[in-house]
């Protein structure tokens, strides 16, 4: 556990998945969760470096992306063994605008915080996200949103969930370079996640909730 930690730290792809295999081989499931546990562990101080500016975006990017090569050898393990998720998370970016960089970070990060991401993808309909939030009932749904442009979009999702009914069933995250606080508020969502590590954050506070 403790050479996965420093790999993941170093960011040593290499090192981290050779950790991965050593810990689940021949117990597999057993020990599956545990290394989740040290990935998440690690990415929590990678989220502390880099909001204490000591990493920048290129440290969050690739670490996210080691994360998330290690999470995809251990998930098959950890569904095996019945292991329980911290909650399931709708992500995606709204209608008009094709950037994914920051769900993508975020995605990388909350799985490998142990919970279950649905990502819808990029260019997204108000309707999809109604639809998948009625039909898998998560604990948040993450909206993301760079283009000024395509910000109303944000808006439309949260009204369309209020329209049919399920608006109170989940907790509405929004981030993306286009909104701020301000704008999360107007639009009446529950919380604004400046970057992935906050995001997660807050996805953590609200399965204490």
């Amino acid at each position: 556990m403790e050479s996965l930690q420093k790999a993941l730290l170093a960011l040593n792809k290499a090192d981290v998945l050779a950790s991965v295999d050593a810990l689940i081989e021949g117990r597999g499931a057993a020990r599956a969760q545990e290394a989740v546990d040290a990935i998440a562990a690690a990415l929590e101080i990678v989220g502390r470096r880099f909001q204490e500016g000591e990493w920048f975006l290129n440290e969050l990017v690739y670490s996210g992306e080691i994360a998330k090569e290690a999470m995809e050898k251990l998930n098959p393990l950890l569904a095996a063994s019945g292991g329980t998720s911290k909650g399931v998370v709708v992500v995606g970016t709204v209608l008009g605008d094709l950037h994914d960089l920051g769900k993508d970070i975020f995605a990388n990060y909350a799985r490998s915080a142990g919970f279950d991401v649905i990502d819808l993808g990029v260019n997204v309909a108000v309707e999809e996200f109604t639809q998948a939030t009625r039909e898998l009932e998560p604990l948040a749904v993450g909206i993301s949103c760079l283009l000024t442009s395509c910000a109303g979009s944000v808006g439309r999702v949260i009204q369309d969930l209020s329209q049919n009914g399920i608006r109170d069933e989940t907790r509405i995250l929004v981030g993306g370079a286009a909104l701020t606080e301000s704008f999360a508020n107007d639009v009446g969502a529950d919380a604004f996640a400046a970057d992935a590590v906050t995001g997660t954050d807050i996805l953590r506070e609200w399965i204490v909730d």
